[in-house]
């Protein structure tokens, strides 16, 4: 089954000090005088779970052009969408802004289009190459506004060689999920990692539970929830994917004070073999490998039920290269997004991620399993769109960050969560 349609087969503000800067230079940012692009300076501000990927095509784009200047500047995904319509609404946003598909959070596109922030790509020959799906999340109204240039999962990930060396079995579906807490506590481990400082976090687990039970059971659920013929709260899948997510809390399946721990943390306590696993999207594969290249490291789908027939997985697009309205060099803006989209270039990006596939197919097979299995769920029809991105408005997910922190704080039930969840969705 697949809810999205076919992607491909077989393939406001934060203080400016927090952000990490990939390369420093005194010129100003942003400006609205639409450049003609005589200036030798872009500037790139980009997410920065896929540093990665935007370093690798920009050293690439350097060598075919060395008389150019290209800053990147990256933050983490909180501190990126917290600042990136400040910047926009101020003029001083970069050139080429990184904007998340659809919709859902403040950096969206379903966000960001409507202020006409942003440039039209329509005309753009890599418009016509894109997967229905993928055209369906980097456009509205039918105009191209995203070069979306990776698809990743979300899903479980675990530290194979630890599991290994305990004697131990990735869990299959939910009634999998207890014992092997239970087993992991035994060693004096843990069975998942969890970095719920990171509000984005939060939502891990959800991503990994919700797709069988919600989406297996109703494929229209997107367009009931919009029509008002079902709620959040009302949604058997829903209930029950909040009620496993605060079992597992209860349970010890995750490090103590998740609310206090990083991602950063997080991963390096499953790279160390501390936590068998972690639930994230598959951008987080690269960050495991930096922390223990010995380390094999495995994606194992699970089914937030015991139904074999629903086994559904996260796939999407997770935002790319938009051209800011008021680039300060629009014309050189615009080329480099033509220049990512090249099929050469779309590889390097995702052979420098990890845990991702091109979302306009490069004719490269991988023999990377965790990315064989991404593909293997695509072509089997196997695959929901992230979660949110057909919710109005960012506030569904930041009641459901802010919820999610309350579970693990005993602070909030599940039906709060989800109650808070249905009045942010009402406020479009």
């Amino acid at each position: 089954m697949r809810i999205t349609s076919t992607l491909f087969k077989g393939a406001v503000a934060v203080v400016a000090a927090t952000l990490m800067l990939s390369a420093c230079s005194t010129a100003p940012t942003g400006g609205d005088t639409g450049s003609s692009g005589d200036s030798k300076v872009l500037q790139i501000f980009w997410k920065g779970s896929e540093k990665p990927g935007i370093d690798a095509v920009v050293a690439e784009y350097k060598k075919d052009n060395p008389d150019l200047q290209v800053i990147v500047t990256t933050a983490d995904t909180s501190q990126y969408q917290a600042t990136l319509r400040t910047q926009l609404s101020a003029g001083t946003a970069a050139d080429v802004i990184f904007m998340w598909p659809a919709n859902g959070n403040p950096a969206a596109l379903r966000q960001i289009v409507p202020g006409g922030f942003v440039e039209d790509l329509s005309d753009h020959s890599w418009v016509k190459d894109y997967p229905p799906a993928i055209a369906d999340l980097t456009s509205l109204d039918g105009k191209t506004y995203l070069m979306a240039p990776a698809v990743t999962s979300f899903g479980p990930w675990y530290n194979d060689t630890a599991l290994t060396e305990a004697g131990l079995t990735a869990p299959k579906s939910w009634s999998d999920i207890l014992p092997f807490c239970a087993a992991a506590q035994a060693q004096g481990k843990v069975a998942y990692g969890l970095g719920a400082a990171n509000l984005d976090v939060t939502q891990n687990v959800l991503y990994g539970l919700v797709p069988d039970l919600v989406y297996g059971a109703d494929s229209k659920f997107d367009d009931k929830l919009a029509s008002g013929d079902t709620t959040f709260a009302t949604n058997d899948g829903w209930k029950t994917a909040m009620d496993e997510y605060q079992e597992m809390y209860k349970a010890g399946c995750f490090n103590d004070d998740p609310t206090g721990t990083t991602q950063d943390d997080q991963n390096k306590l499953v790279a160390a073999g501390g936590a068998f696993g972690m639930f994230g999207i598959g951008f987080q594969l690269a960050a495991l490998r930096g922390y223990a290249p010995d380390k094999q490291f495995t994606l194992y789908p699970i089914s937030g039920d015991d139904d074999s027939d629903t086994n559904l997985m996260a796939v999407s697009n997770a935002g790319g290269a938009a051209v800011n309205a008021k680039a300060a060099n629009k014309k050189l803006a615009l080329e480099f997004v033509d220049y990512l989209a090249e099929p050469a270039h779309l590889q390097i990006y995702n052979d420098a991620l990890a845990g991702t596939v091109p979302s306009i197919p490069t004719g490269v097979e991988s023999t990377d399993p965790n990315l064989v299995t991404i593909s293997k769920y695509l072509a089997d029809d196997q695959t929901v769109h992230f979660l949110n991105q057909f919710w109005p408005n960012a506030r569904t997910e930041q009641a459901m960050y802010a919820g999610v922190q309350g579970i693990l704080t005993d602070t909030q039930s599940p039906d709060d969560v989800l109650k808070a969840m249905d009045e942010a969705y009402k406020q479009k």
